[in-house]
């Protein structure tokens, strides 16, 4: 796993722009959150949960919305994870790589296909339609639209409501990795140590 995660490197130890609040200081559904979601990546509560919970309203409605695609979407989660991996890579967003590569892992993705996320050629590592989720991914990141070729492999793939959400998962992430560079989130120590292990 530190081979995955040290793929797409920590930033530089940099100052949070809005400190992460102890889990005591945030109301209920985000202390609560921040110390099952602790738990599970075994890094202490997220940073992301720590900052976002310090705001309850937004908060609770970027959760629920996110908490719709994933963990709760229609897509199979590993092919949620790996367009989330996808997304961190092209936004180049430490924060979700390190969330996401363990997550990946856990739901099925090879570390051979996680470490091919980074890599241009790669496509012999890939089934027909991961392929055809990752060419979509680019497109949108790179130009906000799909090709009429693209969509068409995608539709073929996946049908109308599973082409929404994917889009909707997308849009979601590339957000969320705007917001974590813009609010200067940080990696969880736990993360770091995942890394250099």
């Amino acid at each position: 796993m530190a081979r995955l995660q040290a793929l797409l490197p920590a930033p530089e130890n940099g100052t949070p722009r809005i400190p992460a609040a102890r889990p005591g200081e945030l109301r209920p559904l985000a202390r609560i959150l921040s110390k099952v979601a602790g738990r599970v990546t075994g890094t202490g509560p997220p940073n992301i949960f720590t900052t976002l919970g310090q705001y309850p309203r937004l908060f609770r409605a970027w959760l629920w919305y996110s908490a719709q695609l994933m963990p709760f979407g229609q897509l199979p989660r590993s092919d949620t994870e790996l367009v989330i991996l996808r997304v961190a890579w092209h936004c180049r967003s430490a924060y979700e790589w390190h969330q996401h590569v363990p997550l990946g892992l856990r739901m099925g993705l090879t570390p051979d296909q996680i470490a091919g996320v980074a890599e241009a050629t790669s496509a012999d590592r890939f089934t027909v339609r991961q392929q055809t989720l990752l060419a979509a991914s680019d497109e949108l990141l790179d130009q906000r639209r799909l090709s009429d070729a693209t969509w068409s492999a995608v539709q073929s793939a996946l049908g109308h409501r599973e082409t929404l959400e994917l889009c909707l998962l997308i849009g979601n992430y590339q957000g969320l990795a705007s917001t974590i560079g813009g609010l200067g989130i940080q990696v969880e120590p736990g993360a770091a140590a995942l890394k250099a292990s």
